[in-house]
């Protein structure tokens, strides 16, 4: 960590700039997550351990975006049950994901890093509702 901050501090020195990246960030993401606010196709990854709304209710055709509005990493992962499979992959602080939601139906999803695959899923989950 220690070489890290050298190697940051180095940087802005010889750049004439103090970097925004030179922070404490984590293997989960680290970094600021910024602020968030949930949409009719917007969702929230907060920093309570929810999706925020938890459930959503769209038409088909619509694309859902999740943001994480928080400071640590998350995901949004379909359950193994869903009929349409999504994965976000790890999204630090800020990071966004868009899936398109083609066929009406009950989708329901989770993160991986704090909460469990299920029928509903359990921890931090939410529900897509596509009419």
């Amino acid at each position: 960590m220690r070489s890290g901050l050298l190697k940051c501090a180095a940087g802005a020195v010889v750049s004439g700039l103090l970097l925004a990246s030179c922070n404490n960030s984590t293997a989960y993401g680290g970094g600021g997550g910024g602020g968030c606010t949930p949409t009719a196709t917007q969702v929230c990854m907060v920093s309570n351990l929810t999706f925020s709304p938890a459930t959503l209710t769209i038409t088909h055709g619509t694309t859902v975006t999740w943001m994480n509005g928080d400071a640590i990493a998350h995901t949004a992962t379909s359950s193994s049950s869903s009929a349409e499979a999504f994965n976000s992959g790890q999204l630090g602080g800020g990071g966004t994901f868009t899936h398109a939601f083609n066929t009406p139906g009950t989708f329901h999803y989770y993160c991986q890093n704090h909460g469990f695959d299920g029928n509903p899923p359990g921890g931090m989950a939410g529900t897509i509702t596509v009419n």
